[in-house]
């Protein structure tokens, strides 16, 4: 499978990091190996939104985060075989068989709903929007109180 540019330059930056999260990488220098370094800017706030990478307190430098980790295992991970799926022998379904939807599936539904909004409260108050320090921590507990508490009723 051809990788696109962003998960080319997330691959090699979890090579250099021996796929350690607690690693810092120049983002600079992937770049500038893989030619890519006129679109930096563009390509790290990609990777940053997706939050497969995290900043680094060095300047120019960046931590390839668990989600990273695990974008990097799905992308590289080899498709099935066709010659396998042609050698498993072929049994018919049951005609009433359905994929079974678990009783709680729509509270699920609901907490992973609360879930993005509190993905998207956190990434408001990441840019300082939202009053004063207190007020911002405040708003970001009653989200994942929110999270919290739907995940609660789901399993009731």
């Amino acid at each position: 499978m051809a990788l696109d540019v962003f998960h080319q330059v997330l691959v090699r930056l979890h090579e250099l990091a021996g796929g350690n999260p607690r690693q810092m990488v120049s983002i600079v220098d992937v770049l500038k190996q893989e030619k890519l370094f006129g679109s930096a800017e563009m390509i790290l706030g990609k990777l940053q939104a997706e939050g497969w990478v995290a900043d680094a307190s060095k300047r120019d430098h960046v931590y390839v985060t668990t989600w990273g980790i695990d974008e990097v295992r799905r992308v590289s991970a080899p498709a099935p075989a066709p010659a396998a799926v042609a050698a498993a022998p072929a049994v018919a379904p049951p005609v009433a068989a359905k994929p079974a939807e678990a009783k709680n599936a729509g509270a699920l539904r609901e907490a992973a709903s609360k879930a993005r909004e509190l993905a998207t409260t956190l990434e408001e108050l990441a840019t300082g929007a939202g009053g004063t320090g207190a007020q911002r921590k405040t708003k970001a507990k009653k989200a994942l109180s929110a999270v919290s508490a739907a995940v609660e009723e789901a399993f009731e």
